[in-house]
């Protein structure tokens, strides 16, 4: 969107003056001017010395567009990082291995299985088969 112009006839040529957001630029080089105090009629360019009436920029509605990514958090960037790890996690629940074993509920060939340790680091660990077919869940200890 193009910022809001004004017309201002203060030399011969026409040349628009600039205000971008809050903002008041030289229209003739583009500096950042500042803004008027309450009892100046006019505002100088410190570059060029150009004038600009201060009526030129008072009572013009400014609008604003921001985006999530404009002003970023630690936070949303943790909060987008777990939510990463949860959906990669997901996936991989996914792809669990498969084995050729027999299941006892429904007969089904085929049992995705995983292997943790619940228990002490001298002791074996804990398959977990799950059915493709029946959903039906079992273990077994190593």
């Amino acid at each position: 969107m193009a910022p809001p112009r004004l017309t201002s006839t203060s030399t011969s040529t026409r040349v628009s003056a600039h205000r971008i957001g809050s903002l008041l630029f030289c229209p003739a080089c583009g500096t950042l001017l500042d803004l008027p105090k309450d009892e100046q009629d006019e505002i100088a360019c410190h570059q060029c010395g150009r004038k600009e009436p201060a009526s030129s920029y008072e009572n013009l509605p400014t609008k604003t567009y921001s985006s999530p990514n404009a002003f970023p958090s630690t936070l949303r960037q943790k909060r987008a990082l777990v939510q990463n790890k949860v959906q990669d996690g997901e996936a991989a629940k996914d792809r669990d291995p498969v084995a050729q074993e027999k299941c006892q509920k429904c007969g089904h060939i085929g049992l995705s299985y995983k292997e943790m340790q619940l228990r002490s680091a001298d002791e074996g660990s804990t398959i977990f088969y799950k059915c493709l077919n029946c959903g039906d869940q079992t273990s077994t200890n190593n």
